[in-house]
């Protein structure tokens, strides 16, 4: 069965209080980084969150898939990290993170004669997130 056929209204219900406080916690975090570092020439707290967001989303799939390949699991252990991929991965970490605004604030960047700055910013965010994915997926993997 695949996991389209095992969503359940109930996980739309925790995937959308994940996408929620996945969001509250953006604007939280959003903030801070702000307060500490100030305005600068590159978008560092919209940065921060992508990589936290990817770091948890590695962390999450990775102990979902030890979990779910690990022998003499149940099906209840299955449903678990499956239902933890939903709520977490695609509710809080999706709720956290954001293209949208990377995009805007690449357009930005480049708008305002900073295209340096931007093709900066691209791949710091393209290298820092995939290194947080990966080490998430390492570490979920371990915790499995």
């Amino acid at each position: 069965m695949s996991l389209l056929e095992q969503i359940s209204n109930l996980h739309l219900v925790g995937v959308a209080i994940g996408a929620g406080l996945g969001a509250v916690c953006r604007g939280g975090l959003d903030a801070n980084v702000i307060r500490r570092v100030g305005v600068t020439r590159l978008p560092w707290a919209t940065l921060t969150v992508n990589v936290v967001g990817s770091l948890i989303l590695g962390l999450v799939l990775g102990w979902s898939a030890a979990v779910v390949s690990a022998s003499g699991v149940t099906p209840g252990q299955v449903q678990d990290a499956l239902t933890a991929e939903l709520i977490i991965g695609t509710g809080f970490a999706g709720g956290l993170t954001t293209f949208s605004t990377f995009s805007w604030e690449s357009f930005r960047l480049v708008n305002e004669g900073r295209a340096r700055s931007m093709v900066t910013y691209a791949v710091l965010t393209i290298v820092l997130t995939f290194a947080a994915v990966a080490l998430g997926l390492f570490l979920g993997r371990q915790l499995g």
